[in-house]
C-alpha cells in the first residue's frame, strides 16, 4: 500500500467481545482478487455498522471514515469475507461512512476513497469499469453485485452508483449505467430486467392455441371441451421448453384480476405457467399436456407444475371462496397423481407445494423482487396446505433458510 502509511488496524473499532467473533471464511491466494465490491454504512456510524455485520455473519476489508481516515485488515488480501455472495472470494470490500450524498459532498473522504481504489485497482490488475460483473473483474457497488448474484437482506442501493460513478471517472475508469451492463438484459441475473420490446421481437410460440394439438385433460377438476381436451380459447401460445417428471408444485396469483389479460401478458413476456384458476374456480390447462416444462418460477420449472391463480393480491385470493376450493381440489389431485408431498418445507429438494416468493427468495430469477411476502402470499399458502391435510412451515422454519446460497437472505443487516 504504497500510497497509505496511516492505514489503521479495523481492530480497533471492535469491542473485545466483537474481535471474538472477528474471522474469516476462508483464505485465498492475492493472484485470486479481480473485483472491488463498494459498500456504504448509510445512517449507521461505523463502530455499529461493523459490530452489526459481524453479528450477522458479514464482514469487510476496508472502511473510510467521515474524517477520510482509512482502517483496515492487515490480512486484507489473504481472509476472504462473507459481504456478497457470489463475489467474495475474488473480492475487496470496501465501505465509506455515511450516505452517498455525504460521500459526494465530503471531498477528503472521496479522495482518500479515490486514492485507495486507485492503487488497489493497479495492484492487482482489477478493471476499473462495473461493465462486466460476470466476469468477476471490476469496481462495482453492492448493488449491482447483488443484482446479479443475489444476497439481498434489503433493496437500498448500497455503495451508491452516483458515488462509483464520481470515482471511476476521477481514478481514469469507465462507469456504465445498468441498461449498458454486461448482458443486463440475458438470463442469469438474480434481479432481472426485462425489455419488453425485444421480448415481443423474438417471441416466436412453437405450441399452444392454435398452434398444436393438447392431450385429453387427465385431472377431473381442469375444464375440459366435449372431446375432453383443454379448452382451446383458454390456453397460452409458447415456446415449447421440454418434458418434466413432475415432483412439486409452485404456486402463484397474477396480480391482474382478468383472465385473458393475465394470459396476454404471460404471452408477452413469454411465459408460461401450466395451469390458470379463474376466479369463478374453473381451471384451465394452459400447455399442451401437464408435463411440458413451464417458465414461471427460476429455479423450480424443471421439476414443477406451475398453477397461476387470478387475482390482482393476497386479499382478493382469500376473498374468493370458489377459487380456493378449486385450487385445493387441483393441488390435492396433482399431488396423488405425481406423488408430492403436502408441506413447503424444503424448497431446494424441489419436492412439496411452495409459493412463487419461497422460490424468489431461495433463487431469484424475478423482476420482482422487493415486495413483501406475497405471490400468493404465505397465509394463501397456510390455508391451503392446512386444509388439505398438509402441513406448513411458517419461513423460519423453511429447510437451510439461514444459508447464505438464498437470494434473499434471511438476515437482519448486510454490509
Amino acid at each position: 500500500m504504497k500510497a497509505f502509511t496511516d492505514l489503521k488496524p479495523i481492530p480497533t473499532l471492535l469491542s473485545p467481545k466483537d474481535l471474538n467473533s472477528w474471522k474469516p471464511i476462508a483464505k485465498r491466494e492475492e493472484q485470486q482478487i479481480s473485483a472491488i465490491i463498494l459498500h456504504s454504512t448509510d445512517k449507521k456510524p461505523s463502530t455499529e455498522y461493523l459490530k452489526l455485520s459481524l453479528e450477522n455473519g458479514f464482514f469487510i476489508h476496508f472502511l473510510i471514515d467521515k474524517k477520510g481516515e482509512v482502517y483496515w485488515d492487515p490480512s486484507a488480501f489473504q481472509n476472504v469475507y462473507a459481504a456478497s455472495p457470489g463475489m467474495d472470494v475474488v473480492s475487496l470490500h470496501i465501505a465509506y461512512e455515511g450516505s452517498q450524498e455525504q460521500l459526494l459532498q465530503n471531498s477528503i473522504q472521496s479522495k482518500r476513497m479515490e486514492t485507495l481504489v486507485k492503487e488497489l485497482t493497479e495492484s492487482f490488475a482489477i478493471p476499473k469499469s462495473n461493465y462486466d460483473i460476470i466476469s468477476q473483474k471490476g469496481v462495482f457497488t453492492h448493488n449491482q453485485a447483488k443484482r446479479r448474484f443475489g444476497g439481498f437482506v434489503d433493496f437500498s442501493p448500497c455503495g451508491g452508483e452516483k458515488a462509483l460513478e464520481r470515482l471511476l471517472i476521477n481514478i481514469g475508469g469507465e462507469y456504465k449505467e445498468e441498461d449498458q451492463w454486461y448482458q443486463r438484459y440475458e438470463s442469469g441475473w438474480v434481479l432481472k430486467k426485462e425489455n419488453k420490446q425485444r421480448l415481443q421481437e423474438t417471441f416466436f410460440p412453437t405450441n399452444g392455441r392454435g398452434i398444436s394439438k393438447p392431450e385429453k385433460v387427465s385431472l377431473p377438476s381442469i375444464e375440459s371441451d366435449v372431446n375432453g381436451y383443454p379448452t382451446e380459447a383458454y390456453r397460452v401460445k409458447y415456446t415449447f421448453r421440454g418434458k418434466i417428471k413432475p415432483t412439486c408444485i409452485v404456486l402463484h396469483y397474477t396480480a391482474i384480476s382478468d383472465y385473458f389479460q393475465s394470459l396476454k401478458t404471460l404471452e408477452n413476456r413469454n411465459l408460461t405457467a401450466t395451469l390458470m384458476v379463474d376466479k369463478n374456480g374453473k381451471a384451465y390447462q394452459l400447455v399442451d399436456s401437464l408435463e411440458d416444462r413451464a417458465a414461471a418460477a427460476t429455479g423450480t420449472n424443471d421439476q414443477c407444475i406451475q398453477i397461476e391463480i387470478i387475482a390482482k393480491d393476497t386479499a382478493e385470493l382469500i376473498s374468493q371462496p370458489e377459487q380456493t376450493e378449486k385450487v385445493k381440489v387441483l393441488v390435492l389431485e396433482l399431488a396423488q397423481k405425481y406423488k408430492i408431498p403436502l408441506n413447503n418445507e424444503d424448497i431446494q429438494s424441489l419436492s412439496g407445494i411452495f409459493s412463487h416468493t419461497q422460490a424468489k427468495k431461495r433463487w431469484g430469477g424475478s423482476i420482482f423482487l422487493n415486495a413483501k411476502d406475497f405471490d400468493p402470499g404465505e397465509e394463501y399458502m397456510e390455508l391451503i396446505l392446512n386444509s388439505i391435510g398438509g402441513k406448513y412451515f411458517p419461513e423460519s422454519e423453511w429447510k437451510n433458510r439461514s444459508s447464505l446460497d438464498w437470494a434473499i437472505l434471511y438476515k437482519s443487516f448486510q454490509p
